[in-house]
């Protein structure tokens, strides 16, 4: 829940970030990083394209003029860069919960079929839900190498930053990628919530279910061989 709340508090930030008239500041605000020289060599790995296009809009962010607006904005591009990792991780922890589970449904299940009951239908199901977890597991992985950093090279000003309409084109194009970058991550994290994760879900319930409705599941082994020698 407290990653939801993260979410929504990060779509509200979205939405209202940039959207007031800029306000100009007698100090500009602090640049973040050393400016990108334009004639270095371009990168050649993942991790160094990633490192350049989040030093490019760190320095274009502290082209905003209002202090506020830009320390906001850079806060908030650390943030959706960060989100990623933050969703994934929850979803592997959860994935190991399930394995756990499936685990203890394992175990009740051997034990029941030791006592002479019929868990075909159980066996089956558990042997879905580790199925699911697996294909689970392999969505949050993919997701997880994904990279979501600002990219600010379309924003573009026809003038200089340092005037009121240079700050409102940049102010424009700052917010266009903001919404571009909030929306395609939040599109992947839903995906993947809504998708494999709820699959999973599904599939344990109906392996516990399943296991439920074996007659006397938990009764006591010894006392099933009593019996049944009486």
């Amino acid at each position: 829940m407290s990653t939801l709340r993260t979410m929504v508090i990060t779509s509200t930030t979205v939405a209202l970030m940039l959207s007031a008239t800029v306000a100009f500041a007698q100090e500009r605000p602090r640049v973040v990083g050393d400016r990108v020289n334009d004639s270095r060599p371009l990168a050649t790995s993942t991790t160094d394209r990633v490192k350049v296009t989040r030093e490019k809009a760190m320095n274009r962010l502290a082209d905003i003029q209002d202090k506020v607006k830009s320390e906001m904005a850079i806060r908030l591009a650390d943030r959706l860069g960060t989100l990623n990792s933050t969703w994934t991780s929850r979803f592997t922890d959860t994935l190991n919960r399930y394995d756990t589970i499936v685990g203890k449904i394992q175990s009740r299940a051997d034990k029941a079929q030791s006592a002479g009951k019929d868990v075909s239908t159980t066996t089956a199901a558990i042997l879905s839900a580790k199925t699911a977890i697996a294909s689970a597991r392999t969505a949050v992985t993919s997701q997880a190498a994904k990279t979501y950093e600002l990219d600010t090279s379309t924003v573009v000003t026809t003038s200089a930053t340092s005037t009121s309409s240079g700050q409102g084109e940049l102010m424009k194009g700052l917010r266009k990628s903001f919404q571009t970058l909030h929306t395609t991550l939040f599109k992947d994290l839903f995906a993947l919530r809504d998708g494999p994760m709820k699959n999973t879900r599904k599939a344990v319930q109906d392996a516990h279910q399943t296991l439920g409705k074996i007659p006397g599941v938990d009764e006591d082994n010894a006392t099933s061989t009593k019996k049944l020698n009486q």
